[in-house]
């Protein structure tokens, strides 16, 4: 792995551990001869997709009005916290009685094939409703469409056009700690989804119900963000407190 960057020794090694733990399985080593192998390390920690706060979600939502596609897609990400894989091929066929969506993500559908069902917001429903008729072409089922009121051919179809909207609205790149530069797109609206759920006072199972990972770890970053924010601002008013008492 010698002149290799970090990223390519960590994938090297996985792909090398996978034939591994396949041999071991036979019967064919005892032990993992790559266990004291370190690989370099890649720095600060990538922060990955821009979560959006309500400045964004604002700043979108004044841009693309009730009556928009570009609107229904941001209710939609917001509303159920899905990839945009799922996001894309929801539509009335998913709505089930006591008004909640229900589908099987794409990323579980070979593993643990978890159905989700999640209530529909009042946003997500308000901004349905408000879609012009004849928006979608006849015999269309899914919520939303591309500008020929058909549905997205695919996945990278919905992104790239998520990102004209978001562009449209005008919400800048921005950079971050790690040295890159990255924009708000759909999948932040799932961060950004999961991220008002742990400050509403959900907890890590409830969140995992919603977004469907198969592990707190997952979803702890969310919770963490939630009490390193209660703790500071109690600790704030602790010393605000402090000084009046100080000061009388």
């Amino acid at each position: 792995m010698e002149g290799k960057t970090a990223n390519q020794q960590k994938n090297e090694l996985k792909a090398v551990r996978g034939l591994i733990r396949f041999a071991k399985s036979r019967g064919e080593l005892s032990s993992d001869p790559t266990e004291s192998i370190e690989t370099l390390k890649t720095g600060i920690k990538s922060a990955g997709h821009m979560t959006w706060l309500e400045p964004q979600v604002a700043q979108y939502r004044n841009r693309w009005p009730l009556g928009t596609v570009a609107r229904l897609a941001l209710e939609l990400l917001l509303n159920i916290a899905a990839r945009r894989h799922d996001a894309h091929l929801l539509g009335e066929q998913h709505v089930k009685a006591g008004s909640k969506l229900s589908w099987r993500p794409h990323k579980t559908l070979r593993t643990t094939g978890k159905l989700l069902s999640i209530k529909i917001t009042p946003a997500f429903q308000e901004a349905l409703d408000a879609i012009p008729d004849g928006t979608r072409g006849e015999g269309v089922l899914t919520f939303l469409v591309n500008d020929y009121g058909r549905p997205f051919a695919s996945t990278a179809a919905f992104g790239n056009k998520f990102a004209d909207w978001c562009r449209a609205a005008e919400l800048k790149p921005v950079l971050c700690d790690d040295g890159r530069t990255r924009n708000y797109r759909a999948h932040g609206l799932r961060k950004a989804a999961l991220r008002a759920l742990a400050h509403a006072g959900a907890t890590g199972v409830e969140l995992m119900a919603v977004s469907g990972h198969s592990s707190l770890d997952q979803v702890q970053e969310y919770l963490d963000e939630v009490d390193q924010e209660r703790a500071a601002e109690a600790a704030m008013t602790k010393l605000a407190n402090s000084a009046g008492t100080a000061s009388g």
